[in-house]
């Protein structure tokens, strides 16, 4: 699990409940990236049985809690995987623009 930022002094989290510096509570934020992470895991676990749809449907859901490259590159991956080349260049395209020194923020 990657660490989480505190919204409040912006310090990088390894363990929680508490910000390491501000003492704030980030037990929510360490839930979300819980089930963020369940649902990478869930979704590989879907394709490695060939329910492409289903896991495809948990990256998404995954996505919406928080965007990241590793969900961006899962989903392509599962495109390739369903025969989905234009959907699949359309993640990789656009993973690309969102990646650190390539255009993107």
């Amino acid at each position: 699990m990657p660490p989480v930022t505190c919204p409040c002094c912006r310090a990088s989290n390894e363990t929680g409940p508490a910000c390491r510096r501000c003492k704030a509570d980030l037990s929510l934020l360490f839930a979300l990236e819980a089930r963020r992470a369940r649902l990478l895991a869930e979704s590989k676990d879907l394709a490695a049985q060939g329910r492409y749809a289903e896991a495809l449907e948990r990256v998404d859901e995954a996505d919406a809690l928080r965007r990241g490259t590793d969900a961006a590159r899962h989903r392509c991956a599962l495109r390739l995987l369903i025969r989905d080349f234009a959907g699949a260049w359309e993640c990789y395209s656009a993973a690309g623009k969102s990646a650190p020194g390539r255009g993107g923020p």
